[in-house]
């Protein structure tokens, strides 16, 4: 066991009875401590609250699980501020529950929260199917150099550390922000985002998460993958729109943070500023041609009875 300063996992689950029992088993299965877990289903309509107490039952470690099942459905962001009102952790790791945390996960992330002094952690991912098989991917090439920079997060809006499903962060980010607006989507570019104005973020190019790709996975990059041309241009309308929107409220909040408390954020507005300008003005055309795309791909539709 590696000791340290305790460490929360909150795992949201929500219609996954095939998937949770493997991600449960990964959670308990961390080497490191303290480790509180946290695990809230939001009223799934299967079985998955009955796999997950079967599977608490079966570990050692099940008994000290705190496991909430809500009795309506409260949606991802609500369910989310929830489980943060909960957990008592100074370092919160998120979870899916159709994904699976190798047993040294919380540990390494711990490892360089912790010497490196910075404010979130993600990490690489193993791609598997359904069926637990391996897809021959990850997330991205453990062998080359990724950019976690604040610098290449403000231009391009988005960087290695902008990655979810294996995403953990300082407790100070909440406190001292929040929770991302529900109209971003997903908090996966805002958290790194406000993790950068505090103390900085970093990735390892280490997969230690298996991210598993099914059909109902949410990621609008693998539903691109997936789709067809007729599709394909809506969900880069959609993506980029929320590229957009992530830019503007980037800018919104670099303004506000100087103003707060220029002593502490006024030398970032010269330096990040412009870039998030450049990220505001590549997403409005990248936007405007998949409307444009889009546009002719109904035009097409229409005109051969498909649309």
């Amino acid at each position: 066991m590696v000791e340290g300063p305790l460490i929360s996992i909150l795992m949201l689950s929500y219609n996954h009875e095939r998937f949770v029992a493997e991600a449960v088993a990964g959670i308990l299965d961390q080497t490191y401590a303290p480790l509180e877990i946290v695990i809230i289903d939001d009223c799934s309509r299967d079985e998955t609250a009955g796999v997950i107490k079967a599977a608490l039952a079966r570990h050692p470690r099940g008994r000290g699980v705190t496991f909430v099942e809500n009795p309506s459905n409260l949606g991802a962001i609500r369910a989310t501020r929830a489980g943060l009102e909960l957990v008592k952790g100074d370092f919160i790791v998120l979870a899916a529950s159709d994904d699976v945390m190798s047993p040294e996960m919380v540990a390494e992330m711990a490892r360089v929260w912790t010497a490196e002094g910075v404010s979130l952690v993600t990490a690489n991912a193993e791609y598997i199917d359904e069926n637990s098989r391996p897809l021959g991917r990850t997330h991205r090439d453990p062998n080359r150099a990724a950019d976690d920079s604040f610098e290449t997060l403000a231009r391009d809006g988005g960087n290695a550390c902008c990655f979810g499903p294996a995403l953990g962060f300082d407790r100070a980010i909440y406190a001292t922000f929040g929770w991302p607006p529900g109209y971003l989507g997903t908090a996966d570019i805002i958290l790194p985002f406000w993790a950068c104005c505090l103390k900085g973020a970093r990735y390892i190019p280490k997969p230690l998460l298996k991210y598993r790709v099914h059909p109902h996975n949410a990621s609008l990059s693998l539903q691109a993958e997936r789709s067809d041309e007729l599709s394909r241009p809506a969900i880069h309308e959609r993506m980029f729109f929320l590229h957009l929107a992530h830019a503007l409220f980037m800018q919104d909040e670099l303004a506000r943070l100087a103003s707060l408390r220029p002593d502490r954020h006024a030398e970032l507005t010269p330096r990040i500023s412009p870039l998030i300008a450049i990220q505001i003005t590549e997403m409005a055309r990248k936007f405007l041609r998949a409307r444009l795309e889009l546009d002719e791909v109904r035009r097409r539709g229409a005109k051969t009875g498909l649309g």
